[in-house]
């Protein structure tokens, strides 16, 4: 391995806890794909992929392949720990590859409405939710509480991890 790459490497494993080779090879082995799977689930080109796997490149710079990313790690995380039956991995999977939600995992700056005005509504709710955490806590924390309680973990997930598009959506048809 170059010094490059094992630099590349170590920038990695502080961007995603782990390097991208042993992120991906996880997700393979407990998802069953292949590492040209996981990049078309992403909407990366294989040789991206390789690139990234091999540290010649250190981070995906495109966002909604960054969140299906988390995503997959947590299904991942999921299926090993027993949560997902089965029968409902190729379904998740395919959720997955369809998103094209981004979230940011770090607090953020809301940018002022057009005309002057100030964030309002699902945006104000949203920009508070992701000072106190990043979208990959609150996307855990929905998943935890999801079956007995839903429209909580609604919240959590649009709050927390949604498109401000989405969060202004949800303020309006919860507040009118």
């Amino acid at each position: 391995m170059s010094e490059d790459s094992s630099a590349h490497k170590q920038s990695q494993e502080r961007l995603y806890g782990a390097p991208l080779s042993a992120v991906v090879e996880q997700i393979g082995t407990r998802l069953g794909l292949t590492q040209g799977a996981i990049a078309q689930v992403l909407g990366l080109s294989a040789p991206m992929m390789s690139h990234l796997v091999s540290g010649r490149r250190v981070k995906i710079g495109n966002p909604i392949a960054h969140s299906r990313l988390a995503q997959l790690r947590a299904l991942s995380d999921d299926v090993a720990a027993g949560r997902i039956p089965a029968g409902g991995v190729e379904a998740a999977i395919a959720r997955i590859a369809a998103n094209s939600d981004t979230w940011s995992t770090g607090a953020r700056v809301v940018a002022p409405l057009p005309g002057g005005g100030s964030p309002v509504g699902g945006r104000r709710v949203q920009e508070l939710f992701r000072q106190v955490a990043d979208a990959a806590d609150y996307l855990d924390a929905a998943r935890l509480i999801e079956r007995d309680f839903p429209a909580i973990a609604e919240l959590l997930r649009v709050y927390g991890a949604s498109r401000t598009s989405r969060a202004d959506e949800h303020w309006r048809d919860t507040l009118g």
